[in-house]
């Protein structure tokens, strides 16, 4: 069986097979000229372009979907009605905003910052890098961070710390690449 997915930022479908024919599925499709093979580095990379949080990296249980830029995922009824475990805490980031937001990074020159990397305005410590590559589409490097809301606004210039340096950083709005999703017919 399968399903349309779109969990690495592009359109795909994803397969459940039996056991016993996973070798014989992976060597047919390997045997097509169409077909090649990816691995969890390109799949992080569509991700990353495409803004979409990893579950341990980017958002973890003690995230909250308005600090997170996950608010699509409430709807009217569900933000007025409530009736889903957390709908208090959420309601009242909502009400007072988050102390701090992901955002995404567009890096200057070709270094990436990765997942750990502090981010700064002037001397002062105002993030943390969650998921970071260079972007093969973009042709440079892109990164998710959490960083204090006063410094979210999208163009603000920031510095990210690698490797004993500064790199430049700018807040960019994500999907860093638009989504192209299949939507039905």
């Amino acid at each position: 069986c399968g399903s349309r997915g779109g969990d690495p930022g592009e359109d795909g479908v994803e397969s459940a097979v039996p056991q016993d024919a996973v070798i014989g599925l992976a060597d047919a499709l390997v045997a097509d000229d169409r077909v090649r093979p990816a691995g969890l580095g390109a799949r992080d990379s569509l991700r990353l372009e495409a803004g979409l949080p990893l579950y341990g990296h980017d958002i973890t249980t003690e995230t909250d979907p308005v600090s997170a830029d996950l608010t699509f995922a409430l709807s009217k009824k569900r933000r007025e009605g409530g009736g889903y475990l957390g709908h208090g805490p959420v309601m009242e980031v909502l009400e007072k905003g988050p102390a701090t937001k992901r955002v995404g990074l567009i890096v200057e020159g070709r270094m990436p910052a990765r997942e750990g990397a502090e981010v700064y305005s002037g001397d002062a410590k105002v993030g943390t890098v969650t998921s970071g590559g260079f972007s093969p589409t973009l042709g440079y490097p892109i990164a998710m961070a959490y960083v204090d809301a006063a410094h979210a606004a999208e163009g603000g210039a920031l510095e990210i710390a690698v490797r004993k340096k500064r790199l430049a950083a700018k807040v960019s709005p994500t999907p860093f690449i638009p989504h192209r999703y299949y939507r039905g017919s």
